[in-house]
């Protein structure tokens, strides 16, 4: 793999499931916030798994002045590591964990990991209050060219002010198809993401793992289903994590 393909594979969006989001400045009255993503630690470390493997990269970290933490990323390029810093001071709960977490962070913003987040134009949102902070009533959807090529939400029916409430919603819908569309909305909404599809191929293709594997630890994490189209997320989750650890050229 090359500088510019390595590049690329870092810099690439992650799916919306591997983001969090954290409030930023609010209005006066503390109903709305602005929204702030941030790629998980976890995700960050498959990032790190899938492009140069278990064995290619590192962390490390140092305390950095007072309630202040550096962590640095470490890459193997042709044999040779390259460190890149940065830092975090500790966050409101659960103090120096957070400052790890965070610290990690924005070590792999220096590596382009999750650096395009930056881009995002400020979106104020309903927050409310959590203790001594506040959180977001509801999670923003990122724009397009912020999620992975051919990724779509799952569409959503939502309740408005137009809209009558929803025991009346019930009560005027035959009941046989009312129970079917909720059942058919909750098993899609269950289903496997085409981001995670997608991952899950180029882990595939990338540890040469041939189809007749492949599609036994589609089984074994299905118990028994023949398509990856029919995990679940949660199933899919696990193929993803067995084939990180899935041994290159086994």
């Amino acid at each position: 793999m090359d500088a510019q393909e390595i590049m690329k594979r870092l810099q690439d969006p992650f799916p919306p499931e591997e983001i969090e989001w954290r409030v930023g400045s609010t209005n006066g009255d503390k109903t709305k916030g602005i929204a702030l993503a941030y790629v998980t630690n976890r995700a960050i470390q498959n990032r790190l798994d899938e492009v140069f493997g278990v064995f290619g990269w590192r962390n490390e970290y140092r305390e950095w002045k007072e309630k202040s933490q550096l962590c640095g990323i470490s890459v193997k390029v042709e044999g040779e590591w390259i460190t890149k810093w940065d830092g975090a001071d500790d966050s409101n709960m659960e103090a120096v964990k957070g400052g790890l977490s965070d610290a990690m962070k924005r070590a792999a913003y220096q590596w382009g990991i999750g650096r395009y987040l930056y881009k995002l134009e400020n979106m104020w949102v309903p927050i409310k209050a959590a203790g001594r902070s506040h959180v977001l009533v509801s999670e923003p959807q990122l724009p397009s060219w912020a999620l992975p090529e051919g990724f779509q939400y799952n569409a959503k029916r939502q309740t408005t002010d137009t809209q009558p409430p929803q025991e009346e919603r019930k009560t005027e819908a035959p009941k046989n198809n009312t129970t079917n569309n909720n059942e058919d909305n909750t098993t899609t909404s269950m289903l496997i993401s085409a981001a995670q599809i997608k991952y899950s191929h180029r882990l595939k293709n990338d540890k040469r793992i041939s189809d007749d594997d492949f599609k036994l630890l589609v089984s074994q994490v299905g118990n028994g289903k023949d398509s990856i189209k029919d995990l679940t997320k949660k199933e899919a989750s696990v193929l993803i994590n067995q084939l990180n650890e899935y041994p290159a050229g086994a």
